[in-house]
């Protein structure tokens, strides 16, 4: 993010910038009418590169999302309307009076003057109207895109599981780069839809006037092509809506993708995914291809439709009517058009933006409609009528005669029963996918209830089984909103045992975590996620397997000091595999969970620790607060208040509290909060986009042919339209010295020759936009190609630090702006720029000498717009990288959002604060881009009429030495001269902003990529399974600690090897190292006698296989998952399934294996996942097979037969097993021990124990595994 930390702490709503100046607060009456208050930050953006935090914080008329509209909406409408009346007034009336004063017989230059001066006065008017109704529109859209962004990200925190299901995050992500855009643009054009018929309908009327009902032929031609319009927007419609969709489908992948790049590096699936990738990116571009065929149509109809209704009017005036063209009649005629050329131009970008509009509109609305997550699931004491039933027996947590699923028509549970007491340490336990997080869902009220009812009596904390993290630092995670209390925060990560993994960090608790805990460890993230819980110091704690991916030892301490320590007066319901924990005294209750029905087994009083309340806790217990059964719910009405801040309420505390700063330095440490950041700052170019991603861009589009092609047909365009009003001046000219029957005679040959050229001009215009998308497509395509290319092979430390948001708004909004802004705004520069060439030559060759005077006014012209395009083109890189930001927070609000609601409500509101926040700050980039636009154009336009005042002073000075015909074309021109060049800067201020997206494209293009892919070894490799570390160090990125230590050990082929160690050891890097996820520090690693630093990555991973500790499945189908390559048969992979035991699972399922995979797997178990993983592995039956935690999340009964088919599956392969379960390596042929990154045991199990001590000795006399080795029974 630019200028702004991220900082997740509480807050006030009150931001502190809300109440700073605002320099339009203060302007005076011609500093708001000349938009001069503004030139603060354009000099300041001359003087030196501007920062977000140079913004303008915004009023708070602006901050209002839901304002009422239709004042400025109506007040914008009659801007419009007056400024299409001024438009009309030179050509309508100004150039008729002119003409008439040249052929009369004594010309009146007092009265032509008068003319000159009303048409200056009324233009500087129409200026000042035209900058004024830009401005506000851009507000108007400003409020309502802000507001439909806000509504849609509060929506996205309150879809239910189902609706998740339907809208992935990279669904809703799009709804925010684009079609939120796509509705505000309709905003700022709908005036148009009825601005432009209007206008039209009085140029008819002033063209009746001066060629009879020939105006009519005019009205029915216009007609004509208004219909072909109109059925080719409908179908432009229909186009987009597809286009959209497979946008959407494309952009679904993308986030699978590099949400999960690491289990794609692992397996080497880059060229599958880019295969997959760019499958769906072809089948978008044969929509955009044919969304252009019909721009074409539109385009070309449109701007040709000034000539065409012209050429209509002039035959049947003519050929029908018989009647003498004059030189007022021609040029009034052309000049009425020509001022329709502009609003005909726009029209079919309004019906284009109409289209858009509604497609977007309809999409918003899907999701705005869709099913919201019910609170209404489960009860709480704030029901006070339902408070006795339950405080009387002192129940927490309840469910009775509860039905429950996932959606209606599928139920998992059937007249289920569970009560929990105060104070009670619950366990469910079961076998993997009978639904353990299913029962955590229902408490939390995300299953949909059929049937019974479910209460939870207080505060809840929740820990999810894939533990969810914020890309934030590590005290902000833990904080999650509450104010810091140094004693109580202490605690927390002592019991958590986060204390040593503080010490290793590089900044302490304030290193920046990078998006989903990518530098943490699995059991970092675990216990991060579990200090969050406690901190929150709740009344009730749902704990889904949070011990699962921690070692023994780590495991029995935080049991003693967090569930029997810290949380001793607290009700906590822990889901966990752990025989030992389930059959501990200090349980009170242990639920079996199978076949849909829950069993209890409550325990004896009895049979608890006797001295479990006399014994001094190992960490002081969180203080106990009067349960909800003695609480008067009167005292502290729950009333969200400005200050909402995340203290747990008491009941003689209402929620009213100060923000506070949550960034201390830790103790001991004395570091720089930068030594702990992880995610960059978006990279922003300086200055004008480069020289360098121009020519590349143009390279992509087809080179110097392309710009050839480009250049022959716009000066063929451009010519013939010259050539056309050329003939027509010489024809209307002629009719002052013809006879008027030699005129009629040569009334066909005249007309031909026009119609010839107008035609021409049309085919060309056609022809050029042609050229132009095609071209611009192929760029398009290419830099897409090339960036998903080069992003597939980026280090992993790239992704660590570059959010996904960042990628996704890469690939969205920046490849959209290149699909659909740039062709766009190449062609309407091409054409502007010709045609303000050809019109001001044309002019400055008519004027003569007096043209000089011209020439100082385009030199102001120039410098005014150099001076204006610096700051703006700073301001909308301002606004590419403040847009980064809110996608990330969406994607991460939306991954998050049960873990979210699950802490309460108030943490929703303190997210959908974030979400303003950040959206503040794109908007007051929005603010300060209006305000610099309307600055220059108000200048710009005011400018132009200077020049058009020069070229009517010329005429009353030439009028005795320029003819009628060359005065009405002069004059003609001259009008133009405004509009084109305040279209012209806007169109390269719009260009240029649109090639930002080329340059950061190119930015990706340019990222440093892992080592070479292909290279493989002559013969077959590996044969044997050989892997050899010689002294190999690691680490994640240039200059951080090492992880890895001068580690050095040999394994055989076909040896079973046990990795174990605290959590944070080094176990994983180990892998990473193995793998070349990141390249070593030094030594180096062989595998069968080849250093793995010479193989290609693709050859190297492919000879390997993993089952990580976080499976990850993509969407698609069961069988796509686990033949990605289409290389095994039906047969194989049942054998696999039958093997890891999930067959019965899913030969139920009606597709078999072509049955769905949502997106990251959420129709399977994290279990299931895991065994779906290895079945995945048997197929590849790889020599050297990595275990990951790869049966953290199975319960022990399963994992006892997955480890059986391991060993006889692999009985050939080296397996290398990262266990916390040692009774997963207690058979294994060695054992290797790790602690902070060093090697310090290795040999084999029985002869570690045997000596007594060491880390793997202690592992196993906490994990309860000393008998099973030393062959005895308790």
């Amino acid at each position: 993010m630019v200028g702004r930390s991220k900082t997740y702490n509480t807050f006030d709503s009150a931001d502190p910038r809300a109440s700073s100046w605002h320099p339009l607060d203060a302007a005076s009456v011609w500093s708001t009418l000349s938009f001069g208050w503004a030139e603060s930050l354009i000099a300041l953006g001359n003087d030196r590169q501007l920062s977000s935090d140079d913004m303008w914080p915004l009023q708070d008329a602006n901050k209002t999302f839901f304002s009422i509209y239709w004042r400025p909406f109506v007040g914008i409408g009659v801007l419009e309307l007056f400024i299409a009346v001024c438009s009309l007034y030179g050509p309508g009336f100004v150039l008729g009076q002119v003409i008439a004063a040249l052929e009369a017989a004594e010309f009146d230059s007092i009265y032509v003057l008068k003319l000159v001066g009303s048409l200056f006065g009324l233009s500087v008017a129409n200026a000042v109207a035209k900058a004024h109704m830009s401005f506000l529109n851009n507000l108007v859209g400003m409020q309502f895109s802000a507001c439909l962004r806000s509504m849609l990200f509060e929506k996205s925190l309150k879809l239910s599981a189902k609706s998740k299901k339907d809208k992935s995050a990279g669904d809703i992500a799009n709804l925010f780069s684009v079609d939120v855009v796509n509705v505000m643009d309709f905003a700022l054009n709908a005036h148009q839809m009825w601005v432009v018929p209007l206008q039209l309908l009085v140029v008819l009327f002033l063209l009746y006037q001066v060629v009879g009902w020939a105006s009519f032929v005019g009205l029915a031609l216009v007609g004509v092509i208004t219909a072909i319009n109109a059925r080719a927007a409908v179908l432009l419609g229909r186009t987009e809506e597809e286009l959209y969709g497979r946008k959407d489908e494309r952009m679904q992948v993308l986030n699978e993708l590099f949400g999960a790049i690491q289990i794609v590096k692992f397996n080497a699936w880059e060229e599958k995914f880019a295969t997959r990738v760019q499958a769906l990116r072809d089948s978008e571009v044969q929509s955009i291809k044919v969304f252009y065929e019909y721009v074409v149509v539109l385009m070309t109809l449109m701007s040709s439709a000034p000539v065409l209704v012209a050429l209509a009017v002039f035959a049947t005036f003519t050929l029908l009517m018989h009647q003498v063209l004059t030189v007022t009649v021609v040029f009034a005629t052309i000049a009425l058009f020509k001022s329709l050329q502009d609003a005909m131009a726009n029209l079919p970008f309004s019906i284009m933006s109409l289209v858009q509009s509604l497609i977007s509109a309809k999409r918003i609305n899907e999701v705005l409609i869709m099913d919201e997550f019910d609170p209404a699931n489960v009860q709480t004491p704030a029901d006070a009528s339902i408070v006795p039933a339950y405080g009387k027996d002192k129940v927490v947590v309840s469910i009775e005669d509860g039905s429950f699923g996932w959606d209606a028509d599928n139920l998992l549970f059937r007249n289920i029963n569970l009560k929990v007491h105060q104070g009670e340490l619950v366990v469910i336990h079961g076998a993997v996918g009978q639904g353990k997080s299913s029962l955590c869902s229902i408490l939390l009220g995300e299953m949909v209830k059929t049937n019974g009812s479910v209460f939870v009596g207080g505060q809840v904390a929740y820990f999810s089984q894939q533990p969810w993290i914020q890309n934030t630092t590590i005290r902000e995670n833990i904080l999650f909103g509450k104010p810091y209390d140094r004693t109580k925060y202490d605690k927390v990560i002592d019991a958590c045992a986060l204390a040593k993994d503080m010490a290793s960090f590089p900044a302490g608790d304030r290193t920046e975590i990078g998006a989903k805990g990518l530098n943490l460890s699995g059991g970092q993230k675990a216990r991060v996620s579990l200090a969050r819980a406690c901190y929150s110091d709740a009344d009730v704690f749902i704990l889904d397997s949070p011990l699962s991916a921690v070692d023994a030892i780590v495991s029995s301490e935080i049991f003693r000091k967090c569930f029997q320590g810290l949380l001793h007066h607290k009700t906590v319901l822990l889901v966990t595999h752990n025989p030992e924990i389930i059959a501990s005294p200090e349980v009170a209750k242990a639920y079996l969970i199978q076949d849909g029905q829950i069993t209890e087994s409550t325990r004896s009083p009895t049979t608890l620790s006797p001295v479990a309340e006399e014994k001094s806790p190992l960490v002081s217990p969180l203080r106990q607060r009067r349960p909800y059964w003695e609480a008067s719910y009167t005292e502290a009405p729950v009333v969200v208040r400005k200050h909402d801040s995340l203290l747990t309420p008491t009941a003689s505390t209402p929620y009213n509290f100060k923000p506070v700063e949550m960034l201390f330095t830790p103790r001991g440490k004395d570091v720089n909060e930068s030594h702990g950041r992880l995610v960059k700052e978006e990279v922003r170019a300086v200055g004008r986009v480069s020289k360098a991603v121009v020519f590349k861009y143009l390279e992509c589009i087809g080179g110097w042919p392309a710009i050839t092609v480009l250049l022959l047909v716009t000066v063929g365009m451009q010519a013939f339209k010259i050539t056309s009003d050329l003939w027509l001046t010489k024809w209307s000219n002629d009719t002052n010295h013809m006879d008027p029957a030699v005129f009629v005679a040569s009334v066909n040959y005249n007309m031909s020759v026009y119609g010839s050229l107008a035609l021409g001009c049309c085919v060309f215009t056609a022809i050029g936009c042609a050229c132009v998308f095609i071209f611009s497509v192929r760029g398009a395509n290419k830099l897409f190609s090339a960036m998903l290319a080069s992003l597939l092979e980026a280090p992993m430390r790239f992704f660590d630090t570059n959010p996904i948001g960042r990628l996704l708004n890469r690939f969205g909004d920046d490849v959209t702006s290149c699909d659909l802004n740039i062709p766009f705004g190449v062609m309407n520069m091409l054409f502007e720029a010709s045609s303000a060439l050809l019109t001001i030559g044309t002019t400055l060759v008519l004027t003569q000498w007096l043209g000089i005077f011209i020439l100082p006014l385009m030199y102001i012209y120039i410098r005014i717009g150099a001076y204006f395009l610096e700051p703006l083109r700073e301001v909308n890189r301002i606004q590419k990288t403040t847009r980064s930001p809110l996608i990330s927070l969406v994607s991460e609000g939306i991954d998050g959002s049960t873990t979210i609601r699950a802490f309460g409500d108030k943490q929703r509101r303190r997210f959908q604060r974030f979400h303003d926040q950040e959206l503040e700050v794109f908007c007051a980039t929005r603010f300060a881009n209006s305000s610099i636009n309307q600055w220059f154009s108000l200048r710009i336009e005011l400018l132009s009429d200077s020049i058009v005042a020069v070229l009517l002073l010329a005429v009353v000075v030439l009028h005795d030495t320029l003819s009628p015909g060359l005065v009405g074309l002069l004059i003609t021109y001259g009008l133009t001269i405004p509009s084109n060049l305040a279209f012209l800067v806007n169109i390269w201020s719009r260009l240029e902003t649109s090639m930002i997206s080329p340059e950061r494209i190119l930015e990706y293009i340019n990222v440093e990529h892992e080592g070479h892919r292909d290279g493989s070894p002559q013969q077959q490799w590996p044969t044997v399974g050989r892997v050899v570390f010689d002294n190999v160090s690691f680490r994640y990125k240039p200059n951080d600690p090492l992880v890895l230590k001068n580690v050095s050990f040999d394994v055989q082929g076909g040896e079973k090897i046990g990795i174990v160690g605290r959590t944070g050891a080094g176990k994983s890097s180990l892998m990473m190292a193995l793998f070349r996820i990141n390249e070593v520090a030094s030594g180096r690693i062989q595998i069968d006698g080849m250093d793995t630093a010479t193989i290609g990555l693709k050859t190297l991973r492919n000879s390997l296989a993993i089952i990580p500790q976080n499976p990850v499945l993509f969407k698609g189908t069961l069988r796509n998952y686990l033949d990605p390559f289409d290389e095994y048969s039906d047969e194989q992979l049942w054998s696999a399934l039958r093997k890891v035991k999930l067959m019965d699972r899913l030969s139920t399922v009606e597709e078999k294996l072509l049955g769905p995979v949502e997106e990251n797997g959420d129709n399977f178990s994290v279990g299931e996942r895991q065994m779906l993983c290895m079945a995945r592995a048997l197929l590849r039956q790889a020599k050297i097979v990595v275990l990951d935690e790869a049966t953290a999340a199975i319960d022990h009964a399963t994992d006892q037969l997955l480890q059986a088919v391991i060993r006889d599956e692999f009985a050939s392969s080296t397996v290398l097993t990262i266990a916390h379960r040692l009774d997963t390596v207690l058979d294994n042929d060695r054992v290797m021990v790790f602690d902070h990154g060093e090697l310090v045991q290795c040999d084999k199990p029985s002869i570690l124990v045997a000596q007594g001590s060491g880390i793997f000795f202690e592992l196993v006399s906490e994990g309860g595994y000393m008998d099973k080795m030393t062959g005895t029974e308790e």
